[in-house]
């Protein structure tokens, strides 16, 4: 591996110019809603996300389908730790990295990922700092000033892409990385959507069973 590549899933996914993709869930020719995909910019799909429910795992599947990384949340977390391991293991030994949040009370959104063999984690081996919410993420290696990719609003693909945003990743840095930690804050995302529903809804059927008792009733009780 050339020292100037940051390689953290393979050496391959590193090419020696600025490249950017695109993330979206609706890629070209695909009538089928399945997963987050990441396109290049000769529009073919480089990933693809596969999430189960049943499981809770997410792995991450090259052009091939072939399963390059697997994620999962990790539970009783209190910085919101999410592990990546190589291939479809979720063994400790096949640990790639690990990402948390830099503080359990954060106020804005900021991200520490750690390599597999820094277990000390008292530096970080990347740094994340923006809001996925708002695609302006920016991944830093360690506490430094290098840019390793950063997100944008609009992808910067020549081409027409639905529901899609951007990534512009840096020279020699391994791009299935950038493109596994944007599957991991995907499904942050979508978590935090379906909870923020549940919630909504659950709030709407109680206002509507209080309207209905309040109805039958006769709109409060009766004077003397």
């Amino acid at each position: 591996m050339d020292s100037s590549q940051v390689a953290v899933i393979n050496p391959l996914f590193c090419v020696a110019y600025p490249i950017d993709l695109a993330f979206t869930t609706k890629p070209p020719g695909d009538k089928k809603r399945r997963g987050l995909a990441t396109v290049d910019a000769a529009g073919n799909v480089v990933f693809r996300a596969k999430h189960s429910s049943w499981s809770g795992l997410t792995q991450l599947r090259d052009a091939s389908g072939h399963t390059i990384l697997t994620t999962k949340a990790k539970f009783w977390s209190w910085h919101g730790r999410w592990q990546a391991f190589a291939g479809e293991s979720t063994e400790a030994k096949d640990l790639l990295f690990s990402i948390k949040r830099s503080s359990a009370w954060q106020f804005h959104d900021e991200w520490f990922v750690f390599l597999a063999a820094n277990t000390k984690e008292e530096n970080c081996d990347f740094k994340i700092v923006g809001s996925y919410s708002k695609k302006n993420y920016t991944i830093f290696k360690g506490d430094s000033s290098f840019v390793v990719a950063q997100l944008t609003k609009q992808h910067k693909l020549n081409m027409t892409l639905k529901h899609a945003f951007g990534a512009s990743i840096s020279a020699n840095c391994d791009y299935s990385f950038v493109a596994a930690l944007i599957t991991i804050f995907h499904e942050i995302e979508a978590a935090r959507n379906a909870a923020a529903g549940n919630a909504s809804a659950a709030a709407g059927n109680a206002a509507a069973a209080n309207a209905a008792m309040t109805a039958s009733t006769g709109g409060g009780s009766a004077g003397c």
